[in-house]
C-alpha cells in the first residue's frame, strides 16, 4: 500500500464528514457498541438470549437478514443444537491469546459440527451452510474488541479500496486476517489527521444519538472511498 494514497483517502473522508451533518455513521456504530455493551463471557445457559440481545439495531436489520440469507436465525439454530459446544466455539472466538487465523479456522470447525447436529436433530432440515461469512465473523470480532476490529464491507469493496490505496495484491477471496491488519494500518493515519480530533468531538456532541467509537471509523474510510477514481476491472 502506498502511503499518500492511504492519506488521500482519508483527507476525503474526513473532510466530507466535517462537511456534512451525516447520520450514516450511526449504524455500523450503533451495531459494534449494541453487541460489546450486552456480551458478557457466556455459558450454555445464557449464551442463545444474550445473542439474540447483542444482534439488535433500531435502524436496519440488514447486516444479519439479507437477501435468502438468515445469519442470526442460523446461529440461533445452531446454539439450540448444542450449548455448550456452541459456548466453546464463542469462547475460541474471544480468546485472543491465539492468533485470529486459528480462532477464524476453529470457529468454522465448529459451526460446521453444530450445524451437523442440527441436521440430525432435524432429519428434514434443508439448512446445508452454517451462513457465519465474513461480514458476521466481522461483526462478532468487532463486538468482542471494538477497539481491535472493525466492520468488514465484503469482498468487492475491500477489493477497490485495495486497488485505491495501491496494494500489490487485491484479494480473491474474504481474507479477514489480512482486512484488519489493513485496517490497522487505516486507524494509524487516521488518528494522525490534522481534523481527526475535529471529527470525534463533532460525533460526540450531545444531539447525536448514537456513541462513535474511534477504531470503527476505519470501516467508514474504507467504504466512503468512490468507485469513480477507479476502473474497477480486475
Amino acid at each position: 500500500m502506498k502511503v499518500h494514497l492511504i492519506e488521500s483517502a482519508i483527507e476525503r473522508f474526513i473532510t466530507m464528514q466535517l462537511r456534512e451533518d451525516n447520520t450514516d455513521w450511526y449504524f455500523p456504530h450503533g451495531l459494534v457498541y449494541t453487541f460489546h455493551s450486552r456480551w458478557t463471557s457466556p455459558n450454555s445457559e445464557t449464551l442463545y438470549e444474550m445473542y439474540d440481545a447483542c444482534l439488535y439495531s433500531p435502524y436496519s436489520k440488514r447486516w444479519w437478514q439479507r437477501q435468502q440469507h438468515r445469519q442470526k436465525e442460523m446461529m440461533q439454530l445452531l446454539i439450540k443444537a448444542e450449548p455448550e459446544l456452541a459456548t466453546m466455539a464463542w469462547k475460541d472466538l474471544a480468546n485472543e491469546a491465539a492468533s485470529l487465523e486459528g480462532r477464524l479456522g476453529r470457529f468454522e470447525y465448529y459451526c460446521n459440527e453444530l450445524l451437523k447436529t442440527h441436521r440430525h436433530q432435524h432429519p428434514g432440515a434443508l439448512e446445508t451452510w452454517h451462513q457465519q461469512d465474513a461480514s458476521m465473523l466481522s461483526l462478532y470480532l468487532a463486538g468482542l474488541f471494538p477497539d481491535r476490529y472493525t466492520l468488514y464491507p465484503g469482498l468487492d469493496v475491500f477489493r477497490l479500496f485495495c486497488l485505491l490505496v495501491g496494494s500489490p495484491e487485491i484479494p480473491l477471496i474474504d481474507d479477514l486476517v489480512r482486512y484488519m491488519k489493513i485496517a490497522k494500518v487505516v486507524q494509524i493515519y487516521l488518528s494522525r489527521h490534522a481534523h481527526y480530533a475535529d471529527l470525534l468531538e463533532l460525533r460526540r456532541q450531545a444531539y447525536h444519538k448514537e456513541i462513535c467509537i474511534p477504531y470503527q471509523m476505519t470501516y467508514e474510510v474504507i467504504t466512503s472511498s468512490p468507485e469513480s477514481v477507479i476502473s474497477f476491472n480486475v
